[in-house]
């Protein structure tokens, strides 16, 4: 590997005439000395392996190994004019091959360094600074997939080898001790290599800085321009665009997958022709694709302003450096590229920014004027809140303030928070859609804080109450406290328009805008304090109130604060919760509303701020039953509202929120009925019991929810196990008297039957019905009287047992028994199925013939034809017509 790389050296042109000069030199002093190129060739095999490493670590980057360098010592050549070249002595030249194999030392790592690597706070601090990259990350890990997290900590590890490879390279040439033979006669020269490797990744102008690139320092008695050299060497490396550095091959068996590398890739392999002169460089290119010849032309774009900027230095010699430092190159790139299968366009569309900001700023994306004093108190909340994070992490002391004020037709919001500096308020406010808390700056900080703003278009939303508005800032900063940011104060007078800036002499810190508000605003003194709690019900600070009708402070409601309502008839049961790693606060109220007024008040917020309830889709638990909220969700549990933070988007945030809100809704209806059951007697348990069915809050058919709060599969099975366990059934018992069981407790029978009530004229016995009910089905049968909540019951019987199986017409006149089989079914088995109105069996114990199969009373919708009776049982005798037995059909006569 490093004889190879030796080997191509040797033929190099720039090598080649580094001997020469060396073999004239030795001429001159009468004995052999090659030491600087003996020096370059021992430098080369240490350095070329380490080259072959950097794929390890960038395995999508186009080649980078002592073949690159070989390239750019070849372009260095071709560039550089005869009649400079022959003026350049030995130690010029080496300083050129030595950066040549030394620039791109600092892409290689080993797996140790990169695990101590991706601890420090630079790479977390680069891994925060690309935002998409950073949201994959954390999506990848709340999913468990890790193997989309390793592939973006590896992208993210490459992008950070490649930003810092420059300063890198310094330490991995003092590890391998590579410069410790860059001298010539005892005198080292590293330094000046080092010089030329940091330019290449700077704009030229640094190069102006001659005290790192000088253009007239010498080793011994040898003048160095490291200033020409750097300009050289920046070229030769830009303009290494060899097919062989991309080789297709390779390409296609890297496969790479990163957008930045694939373009990387496709640009070269797309040059088919190139041509180094000192006067000209011509490129031809093939492309089949727009996208791959606009970046071609990107990376031809950033070749010709190398070429201008570099030209301009060398141009500016004078004197002595003028006729020996020549650069010829002046023109741009002469570029000839095909377009193959398309005809090439710059095409795009182009906004109207005008009419974009009128339609952000009206209806269509904010609906209440009122959301203009909602976006500015977000954005002092924000503040304060992040202040008051870092005073605490630094041990200070600290008393947030927020103060609204309304007078003279001027509305003022002013905060004690963290400020703005110019920086923040260029880079974020100034900026439509960038929000700072959003941005890996504020990540880096890595503060406590859960803020609220998100989408960075609020601030527009201001235009909708106020013709213009003002913003007086200053910064409380932590890292520089005996250098404090300078205040500002600029005036916007329309969405359109140059800011004015104005000289400001606050001396505190936060943030204060005023807004000068239209004729038409929506606020008003009496009014305010209504208008703030409306928006920010649950956020942590008071709000100081100043207005024309005096002062007064706004007090912020506790999650889980009842809101009184009228229109709640009844509160059925209370739902907490306290979960702050969850991110849910606060209290449901299970209610039964009143129908003629049925709007139940709840506050659903996030972070502190009204989510408006009307959007919102958590309200009727069923047609009966409703939710009153009083919550407040933050941090994980936080959900996807629309940049006018008017409705909640229905995803998978969505989607899990409803289920947390579902299973505490089942636990604390069964916490309810535990704690109702074992402080009440068993007629008021059976009560409430009865309000729960009635009401279908305990129901399998309460599934008809209000926009979005629904039982699931799994939620019914809570609902039959808690069924199972806390709703009394009233039995007969084998002495004959009513009892009330549940069917856990019921779980030795081996079957169930269920009867009407026993309130026929004719009184019959409990204990005679329980008689002629085991006669008929069994001795081990338990006999279930029909009550008050029949079709709850027996829906929940169906879905635990089954449909019922048959239908027996007793001997007793009036009673009618169903029967349940396959009833013991332990609760981790239990199978759902739908009640399915089919043809049943119907036994006629007095005659004890063979059963007639017919369809019950009510549950054929078809023609009277085709329902057929036996008329003969004392039951029907009392259906039809006149009340005694008839023996006619109105189709067909059936005698039993």
């Amino acid at each position: 590997m490093s004889e190879d790389a030796i080997l191509r050296l040797k033929q190099t042109v720039l090598f080649k005439k580094l001997r020469e000069k060396e073999k004239e030199e030795s001429k001159e002093t009468s004995f052999e000395d090659y030491e600087i190129s003996q020096n370059i060739i021992s430098v080369v095999r240490k350095a070329a392996p380490l080259l072959e490493r950097v794929p390890e670590n960038m395995p999508e980057f186009t080649l980078h190994n002592a073949n690159h360098s070989v390239h750019v010592i070849e372009n260095m050549d071709k560039i550089i004019p005869c009649e400079t070249l022959k003026q350049l002595n030995t130690i010029e030249i080496s300083i050129l091959i030595y950066a040549a194999y030394l620039h791109d030392i600092g892409m290689i790592s080993s797996s140790d360094e990169r695990k101590q690597i991706v601890k420090t706070s630079e790479f977390k601090k680069h891994l925060t600074s690309n935002e998409e990259l950073y949201r994959k990350l954390e999506e990848a890990k709340n999913n468990s997939d890790y193997e989309v997290v390793l592939a973006i900590e590896n992208k993210a590890f490459t992008d950070f080898l490649r930003k810092n490879h420059v300063q890198r390279a310094h330490k991995i040439i003092d590890e391998y001790k590579l410069d410790s033979e860059i001298s010539w006669k005892n005198i080292p020269y590293g330094n000046l290599v080092r010089a030329v490797c940091d330019s290449h990744e700077l704009p030229v102008k640094a190069l102006y800085n001659t005290k790192s690139w000088p253009n007239d320092t010498v080793v011994l008695n040898k003048l160095v321009n490291v200033q020409y050299l750097a300009v050289i060497f920046r070229l030769a490396d830009i303009l290494d665009v060899d097919p062989e550095r991309t080789p297709r091959h390779l390409f296609y068996y890297i496969n790479p997958k990163d957008e930045v590398s694939i373009k990387e890739w496709k640009k070269h392999l797309s040059i088919t022709g190139f041509q180094i002169t000192p006067e000209k460089i011509k490129i031809v290119a093939n492309c089949k694709h727009p996208e791959q010849e606009r970046t071609l032309r990107k990376f031809i774009k950033e070749i010709d302003k190398e070429i201008e900027d570099s030209y301009r230095l060398v141009s500016s010699y004078r004197d002595n450096l003028e006729d020996k430092y020549i650069l010829k190159l002046s023109e741009p790139v002469d570029a000839e590229i095909h377009s193959i299968g398309y005809e090439y366009c710059d095409f795009r569309f182009e906004l109207d920014y005008r009419r974009v900001l009128d339609l952000l700023m009206g209806e269509g994306l904010y609906r209440n004027p009122i959301v203009a004093l909602r976006e500015l108190l977000q954005n002092s909340v924000d503040a304060v809140r992040y202040r008051e994070s870092l005073e605490k992490r630094e041990g200070n002391g600290y008393k947030p303030s927020i103060e609204v004020s309304l007078r003279n037709n001027e509305l003022i919001i002013e905060d004690n928070g963290i400020g703005m500096d110019e920086k923040i308020f260029k880079n974020y406010f100034m900026r439509v859609g960038r929000s700072y808390y959003q941005s890996p700056e504020f990540r880096q900080k890595n503060v406590d804080v859960d803020p609220v703003s998100e989408f960075g278009i609020g601030i527009l939303s201001v235009f909708m109450v106020a013709d213009k508005f003002t913003v007086e800032s200053r910064r409380k900063t932590f890292e520089e406290e005996f250098n404090p940011s300078e205040p500002i104060y600029f005036e916007i007078p329309t969405a359109y328009d140059y800011f004015i800036r104005k000289q400001s002499n606050r001396s505190k810190y936060g943030t204060k805008i005023t807004l000068y508000l239209k004729p038409n605003h929506p606020f008003s003194a009496e009014t305010l304090v209504k208008t703030i709690s409306e928006i920010a019900p649950f956020i942590e600070y008071q709000i100081e109130i100043n207005t024309d009708k005096g002062k007064s402070k706004y007090e912020p409601l506790l999650p889980g604060e009842k809101i009184r309502s009228k229109n709640v008839v009844k509160e059925h049961f209370e739902v907490s919760f306290d979960d702050k790693k969850e991110g849910i606060e606060g209290k449901l109220y299970v209610v039964k509303p009143n129908f003629l007024k049925p709007t139940v008040l709840s506050i659903i917020a996030q972070r502190g701020f009204a989510i408006p309830s009307s959007e919102f889709p958590l309200g009727r638990l069923s047609y009966k039953a409703a939710i009153q909220a009083s919550i407040n969700i933050s941090g994980q549990s936080k959900l996807s509202l629309s940049p006018s933070r008017s409705h909640v988007i229905m995803d998978e945030k969505y989607y899990e929120f409803i289920g947390k809100i579902e299973q505490n809704i089942l636990e604390g209806l069964e916490k309810y009925l535990k704690t109702t059951n074992d402080s009440s007697s068993v007629e008021q348990y059976i009560e409430k019991v009865n309000e729960l069915l009635e009401d279908e809050i305990l129901s399998l058919s309460g599934s008809l929810l209000y926009k979005g709060l629904y039982y699931c599969e799994k939620s019914k099975n809570t609902l039959v196990k808690i069924f199972l366990n806390y709703v009394p059934l009233l039995t007969i018992s084998d002495d004959g008297q009513r009892k009330y069981k549940t069917l856990k407790e019921l779980d030795n029978i081996t079957n169930l039957a269920i009867t009407g009530a026993n309130d026929l004229p004719e009184k019959i016995t409990d204990a005679k019905i329980l008689e002629e009910t085991k006669s008929l089905i069994g001795p081990r049968t338990i006999l279930l009287m029909q009550e008050e909540g029949e079709e709850e019951r027996n829906s929940f019987l169906n879905e635990i047992l089954g449909d019922s199986s048959e239908i027996y017409i007793t001997s007793i006149p009036g009673v009618v028994i169903k029967t349940f089989y396959n009833t013991k079914k332990s609760d981790e088995n239990i199978v759902f199925r739908k009640y399915n109105k089919f043809i049943q069996q119907i036994h006629i114990g007095s005659i004890g013939k063979a059963p007639i199969f017919v369809h019950p009373l009510g549950f054929y919708k078809a023609a009277d034809t085709e329902v057929i009776y036996n008329a003969s049982h004392p039951l029907f005798a009392r259906l039809l017509n006149g009340g005694e037995p008839k023996m006619k059909l109105l189709k067909r006569q059936y005698i039993s």
